[in-house]
C-alpha cells in the first residue's frame, strides 16, 4: 500500500540548530520519519529527510518550513508524492574506490559498468578523505553477483587506472577476516634476496633475476635456486646485517595494528627467507608466517635451501591453511602481493589485491593499489578511517 509521503530538502550553510529546529517544526504535525540523510561538504549542509504524514496537512507544512527557511538563511525544498517502499535484499555489493584524488571520470565509468549489469548505485558515501580519498558506492546488486561484478569492473578499472574493490555487504560485511601479505616489496620495501647477494658482490645479478621472475618472465624456483647460489660461501651474520637494512613499507604497521583491533588475523607468505624475516614478524605481531629456509653449515651459507620452496602454488595453499585456523571461509579472505608468484593466492582470496603490482599481477587481480601505501588496503576493505 503506498504512503503519502514528503521529501525535504534542506541545503545552505552549516551552523548549530539546523536540525532541532526542524525537528521541532515537523513535531507539530503527525509526521514519522522513514529515511534521513546528511553530509557537510566544506561547511556547507545537505540534509535529506522522507516523512510519511497526512495529506492534508502538507500545505500547513509548507507553511511552517517556509517560515524557517527564513529564520535559518537556508534553502529548503519539499516534494509530496504517493510513495510504494520497494523491498531490497539487505545485503547490497559495495564498490570501494580510493586514490590520492579521485576524478569524475573514474565514477562515471564506474556507474556506466554497473548500469550495464543491470545494476544502480543507492547510496555514496566517503570513506576516508586523507592521506587517501575513499568513497564507499551501495550497489542494488545482491552478494550473491560478486564474482560477475569483480570481472567486469576489474576490466574497467585496469583499462582506466583506477584503484577499487567490490565487496560483500550487509552482514557478510562484518564477519573476521584472515589478510595475508606478501613479504618483498610488499609488507617491506626491499627484496630481501638482493640485500644478501651484495654482500657477496653479486647484488646486479640477482636484481636481475628478480625482476624477471616477478614479472612472470621466468620460473620462481628455477629463479630463486639460482638466486640462493650466489649466497654460497657467505657467514650466516650476514642475515643479522640484512635484517637491520629492512624497512616497512608506509603505512605497514598501521595496517596491521587496525585489523587487530577489529578482530582480523594477519598473515604474511614470503618468498624470501624465515632466517631474516622472522623477528621482524615477531615484532609486527603476525598471526601466521611461512617463507623459505636457507641451509647453513659450519657458520656458512651453503647456496641451497632447506625443505619445500615457497611458490605460487604454496602461496595459495597457505592463504587455504591460515583460513582454516582461523576459521574463516576463503571469501572472507584477502590476499596481498605484487609478483608473478603470488598471482595464485591473489586470485584464491575472496579480494585479492595487486599492490603497486607488475602488469600481469594487476590484470588478474580483483583490486589494485597503484601507489607505496598499504595503509589504502583498510579503505579498499571498506574500513573506515
Amino acid at each position: 500500500m503506498p504512503f503519502y509521503t514528503g521529501l525535504i530538502l534542506v541545503s545552505g550553510e552549516d551552523r548549530p540548530g539546523i536540525t532541532e529546529n526542524l525537528m521541532r517544526t515537523l513535531s507539530q504535525f503527525a509526521v514519522t520519519i522513514n529515511d534521513i540523510q546528511q553530509i557537510v561538504i566544506r561547511g556547507r549542509l545537505i540534509l535529506t529527510i522522507l516523512i510519511t504524514l497526512d495529506e492534508a496537512h502538507s500545505e500547513a507544512i509548507v507553511e511552517d518550513l517556509n517560515t524557517l527557511q527564513n529564520e535559518l538563511q537556508a534553502d529548503i525544498a519539499v516534494d509530496f508524492s504517493f510513495y510504494q517502499e520497494v523491498n531490497r535484499p539487505q545485503d547490497l555489493l559495495r564498490v570501494i574506490i580510493i586514490g590520492k584524488e579521485i576524478r569524475p571520470i573514474s565514477l562515471a565509468l564506474v556507474a556506466a559498468e554497473v548500469t550495464k549489469l543491470g545494476g544502480n548505485i543507492d547510496d555514496i558515501r566517503r570513506l576516508s578523505s586523507a592521506p587517501i580519498i575513499a568513497l564507499e558506492l551501495f550497489l542494488s546488486l545482491p552478494n550473491s553477483d560478486i564474482k560477475q561484478v569483480q570481472s567486469a569492473l576489474s576490466k574497467v578499472a585496469v583499462a582506466n587506472r583506477i584503484d577499487l574493490s567490490v565487496q560483500l555487504g550487509g552482514s557478510a560485511s562484518q564477519l573476521k577476516r584472515v589478510v595475508l601479505l606478501d613479504m618483498d616489496s610488499t609488507l617491506i620495501e626491499e627484496e630481501v634476496i638482493d640485500i644478501l647477494a651484495s654482500y657477496a658482490g653479486k647484488s646486479q645479478i640477482a636484481s636481475e633475476i628478480t625482476k624477471k621472475a616477478m614479472a612472470g618472465e621466468m620460473d620462481f624456483n628455477h629463479s630463486l635456486n639460482s638466486r640462493v647460489s650466489l649466497l654460497a660461501g657467505l657467514d650466516e651474520s650476514v642475515l643479522m646485517n640484512a635484517r637491520k637494512q629492512i624497512t616497512f613499507t608506509t603505512g605497514a604497521q598501521a595496517l596491521v595494528e587496525q585489523l587487530h583491533k577489529l578482530g582480523h588475523e594477519v598473515g604474511v607468505v614470503s618468498g624470501g627467507f624465515i632466517d631474516v624475516i622472522e623477528p621482524i614478524l615477531h615484532s609486527l605481531k603476525v598471526d601466521f608466517y611461512r617463507a623459505n629456509k636457507l641451509e647453513i653449515q659450519d657458520g656458512k651459507l651453503t647456496g641451497k635451501l632447506v625443505g619445500k620452496i615457497i611458490d605460487s602454488d604454496e602461496k595459495a595453499n597457505a592463504l587455504q591453511e591460515f583460513a582454516n585456523l582461523a576459521g574463516v571461509d576463503l571469501q572472507q579472505t584477502v590476499a596481498i602481493g605484487d609478483g608473478a608468484n603470488d598471482l595464485k593466492m591473489i586470485q584464491t582470496a575472496g579480494l585479492g589485491i595487486a599492490f603497486n603490482a607488475k602488469p600481469k599481477v594487476v590484470e588478474s587481480a580483483d583490486s589494485t593499489i597503484s601507489f607505496r601505501d598499504l595503509s589504502a588496503v583498510l579503505p579498499l576493505m571498506g574500513i573506515r578511517t
